[in-house]
């Protein structure tokens, strides 16, 4: 791999599940060298390891001394396996430092290594729950409700990599690298912002709010499908002159104390504006009245959005069965490597050779 600012480091994945494979895929994005050892059994769905293997480097290495060898020949090591799965073969992260000072080591699990919960395993659901972000998700008075897709592992991988990235930097500079650990119920409780620290003062959990953090920050459903707005108190007074209703000008809108009061009143007249208007008609006034408006895309409406198109937001990959499109740079400024999707073990022998000078076994 070259180019990006992280060219010539080289990154080892022990392959696991989505945390460690989606740390080093923005490793890999940024130019880094990833080699990943397959886990037995893979972790990854098919459409997973599309998007989340992508320009990395696969071997099968089943020899525990071999992959000893191949952590101590990386700058960084990603690894998402259960607490003491590392040292029962043989490679203990303080082991691996004391023999490689400047070796990065990020390990990312449930509930971290040490701890009454740390033989604990995980699904994203329980990683959602625990980590409080189901105190703030669905109606109120209702069960709570998980977001799409797998974000608390995918959280998980996030840190990961801004970890890696901030020990690796600390140690070009001092000379040390780091073993950090991640705990994905811990990455939940930071997204809390507010409402989780605020709670344990008030007596207990903030209520669900449902669709509306309050009118003014909520989704509404659309004439073909669903919008929202999150406006900030200065952004008010543009977002009232943008649905244009006289009753809006009225001081227990205006009001920021008042308003709070009139909350449902408020919702039913922008349940009532919104409804009246498509997506594309929303987004469109949004722009014209500088007021922050979304509208809830499919996957299939993204592909095209002019927006993601022009910043190459995709990566293509080649599959067996065609070209995929897959989420790539998460922002400009930076090169960017999308990849391409080797087969499993594919670069056994090229790497053993490349990092170890040792020829691959048959």
């Amino acid at each position: 791999m070259s180019g990006g600012p992280l060219a010539g480091v080289r990154v080892l994945e022990i392959g696991g599940g989505i945390p460690a494979a989606f740390a080093t895929r923005w490793l890999a994005g940024f130019g880094a060298e990833v080699v990943r050892t397959e886990g037995e059994p893979d972790a990854l769905t098919e459409e997973e390891a599309i998007y989340l293997l992508a320009g990395k480097r696969r071997v099968a290495v089943n020899d525990p001394a071999t992959l000893r060898r191949l952590a101590l020949a990386a700058d960084i090591v990603v690894e998402d396996q259960k607490p003491g799965t590392l040292a029962s073969w043989g490679m203990a992260p303080a082991e691996l430092r004391a023999d490689k000072p400047s070796l990065v080591i990020v390990s990312i699990t449930p509930f971290g290594q040490w701890g009454p919960y740390a033989a604990w395993e995980a699904t994203n659901l329980v990683a959602f729950a625990a980590g409080g972000i189901h105190s703030m998700t669905g109606h109120p008075g209702r069960p709570p409700l998980q977001t799409g897709g797998s974000q608390a592992l995918y959280l998980g991988g996030l840190h990961g990599f801004s970890a890696a990235v901030t020990a690796y930097f600390g140690a070009l500079v001092y000379g040390e690298g780091d073993w950090v650990d991640i705990a994905i119920q811990e990455v939940q409780a930071g997204m809390l912002e507010l409402y989780g620290p605020r709670s344990e003062y008030e007596g207990g959990p903030t209520p669900r709010s449902g669709n509306h953090v309050r009118a003014v920050w909520g989704v509404y459903p659309c004439a073909d499908g669903f919008a929202g707005v999150c406006a900030l108190e200065r952004q008010v007074p543009a977002l009232f002159a943008m649905v244009g209703d006289p009753t809006l000008e009225e001081k227990r809108f205006r009001d920021f104390a008042q308003r709070a009061e009139h909350d449902d009143e408020l919702q039913a007249i922008l349940y009532g504006w919104f409804a009246e208007k498509t997506r594309e008609e929303l987004l469109a006034l949004g722009r014209e009245h500088k007021v922050p408006i979304g509208a809830v895309m499919t996957p299939l409406e993204l592909l095209d959005r002019p927006g993601l198109v022009e910043r190459g937001f995709f990566d293509a990959v080649e599959t067996e069965e065609g070209t995929a499109r897959v989420p790539g740079r998460p922002f400009v400024g930076f090169e960017w490597n999308g990849g391409t999707l080797e087969a499993p073990g594919a670069s056994t022998a090229a790497v053993l050779w490349a990092w170890l000078g040792m020829e691959a076994e048959g």
